[in-house]
């Protein structure tokens, strides 16, 4: 059964420690979008809790951040998109173990706060592993497995997506490289290559609009 890990990691040993320091009220929630297929790691972040002015001037003279640029603004929060030092793809890499995908992440004070979701629940050692054998703090912080009620408790998958996006997982479309090809996931499941790719698609849309709480329209189709 596929398993949710929620990990904490020091904003030094990751990012935003000198914003974080600068402006201990910020709260900044980001998101690994699943859906582009491309090597970019968390590229939206919203940011809040301290003026707007001065909370963009602060990530633009961070270290961790190469670039920022201001997408959209709803009431205090602002969403970044934030393009990231070579050490924010290194660690995130390391707490996927080439086997997880980030669903999303907070980071406060001085600790990032990781939901991550695996196939198997042994993937929790390897996070451990990896991370020791590099220096980086790792601390689990929790484990469960991703029911039915927690799964639509959080994403408000429908039946048929929380199939597909599962296996999906346990079969390494979402691996760097692929572990297997859309053609392969439609044939196992059924399905034809266009009912798959839409069903993945809106799957992938409530599993990033509830990690980063926006209100989008919920589609009815599975």
């Amino acid at each position: 059964m596929s398993t949710i890990v929620e990990a904490s990691v020091p904003t030094e040993q990751f990012a935003l420690q000198v914003t974080c320091r600068r402006l201990p009220d910020a709260v900044f929630e980001a998101v690994r979008v699943v859906t582009d297929g491309t090597d970019e790691v968390m590229p939206l972040v919203w940011g809040s809790g301290a003026d707007r002015g001065t909370l963009t001037e602060t990530l633009d003279e961070d270290p961790s951040v190469d670039g920022v640029s201001v997408c959209t603004q709803v009431h205090e929060a602002s969403l970044y998109r934030l393009t990231w030092t070579t050490r924010v793809p290194v660690v995130t890499g390391l707490l996927v173990a080439g086997r997880g995908v980030i669903l999303g992440a907070q980071a406060q004070g001085g600790t990032w706060t990781f939901r991550l979701l695996f196939p198997q629940r042994d993937a929790v050692a390897a996070i451990v592993e990896s991370c020791d054998r590099y220096g980086v703090d790792a601390r689990i912080e929790r484990i469960y497995p991703m029911t039915e009620s927690s799964r639509a408790g959080q994403s408000d998958l429908t039946e048929h997506q929380l199939q597909t996006v599962e296996v999906a997982l346990e079969r390494g479309y979402y691996d760097v490289p692929r572990g297997t090809s859309l053609t392969e996931l439609a044939e196992e499941l059924d399905v034809s290559h266009q009912a798959l790719s839409e069903r993945l698609r809106r799957g992938h849309r409530r599993l990033v609009a509830a990690t980063l709480g926006a209100h989008l329209d919920r589609e009815s189709r599975p």
